[in-house]
């Protein structure tokens, strides 16, 4: 009977710490944290294995940037400025990770404004990656001289009477008058209203002779200059030829407008 005791206190002492054991353990594993998850170079988006990124973004706005000053640098005596509006790609592109850079490949056309194709090389690391055609709208801006007042016809321009308006031009060719050198001492052509862009053909050389005008004839040959009184018998301007008459001997002579009251003849 005494044995039997023993054994059975064995028994039961093992059971409990067995039981104690246990729940201990499923403490421990309740209380503990669970180790982060690590994801896989699939689960993060534009990442290497080692955590840096794979890719990165070229968007619209930095193509529009690049042909811009492109643009303003090739007609930088033609125009004040530049407007560039990309048309596609609309999308960003995605390029290898890297240092990019972006060059625009000239054109061989020399093409001007409106709607145009520009290739646009991408490198990385100075290592070419790929060539992209890229669809743009492009405008120029100009600063055209205008009149400040409106002039009549004959009316010879001072600097004073001059000033300059920003305009939009379809061609690089255009008509209008950038430079008010070309523009002081004309005289109006036609009518001409005031914060009109002027062009050429608004414009010439002031008349200088009046028909009827006394004018000093000179005949140049060589060293040999003779000089006589004449009447033209028009109005011009320096550098035009009118027709001069000798009142004296009344022939008529070809002369060109040097100056106010003086035109040369040949012989």
């Amino acid at each position: 009977m005494r044995r039997l005791l023993i054994v059975l206190t064995l028994c039961l002492g093992g059971a409990m710490l067995w039981t104690s054991q246990s729940t201990a353990a499923t403490k421990r594993s309740d209380s503990t944290p669970a180790a982060p998850a690590i994801r896989s170079s699939g689960d993060q988006a534009g990442q290497s294995g080692s955590g840096r990124p794979a890719s990165q973004i070229l968007d619209p706005e930095r193509i529009e940037n690049t042909i811009h000053a492109y643009l303003k640098e090739e007609w930088t005596t033609q125009v004040k400025d530049v407007d560039v509006a990309v048309l596609a790609p609309t999308e960003s592109v995605k390029v290898p990770a890297g240092v990019m850079g972006l060059r625009v490949i000239p054109s061989r056309n020399g093409e001007g404004v409106g709607r145009r194709m520009f290739q646009v090389a991408v490198t990385v690391n100075k290592k070419p990656w790929k060539i992209l055609d890229v669809h743009a709208d492009v405008t120029a801006m100009i600063d055209a001289i205008v009149l400040n007042r409106s002039f009549r016809p004959d009316e010879v321009i001072d600097e004073s009477d001059l000033k300059t308006i920003e305009i939009r031009i379809s061609q690089l060719t255009h008509p209008f008058v950038t430079d008010q050198g070309a523009v002081v001492g004309k005289s109006a052509a036609r009518p001409v209203p005031a914060d009109v862009p002027l062009r050429q053909a608004f414009l010439k050389s002031p008349v200088v002779l009046k028909k009827g005008d006394r004018v000093l004839v000179e005949a140049k040959r060589g060293g040999l200059s003779i000089q006589t009184y004449g009447v033209s018998k028009s109005s011009g301007s320096v550098g035009q030829m009118i027709m001069v008459i000798n009142p004296d001997s009344g022939r008529e002579l070809r002369a060109k407008v040097v100056a106010p009251g003086l035109v040369e003849v040949e012989f």
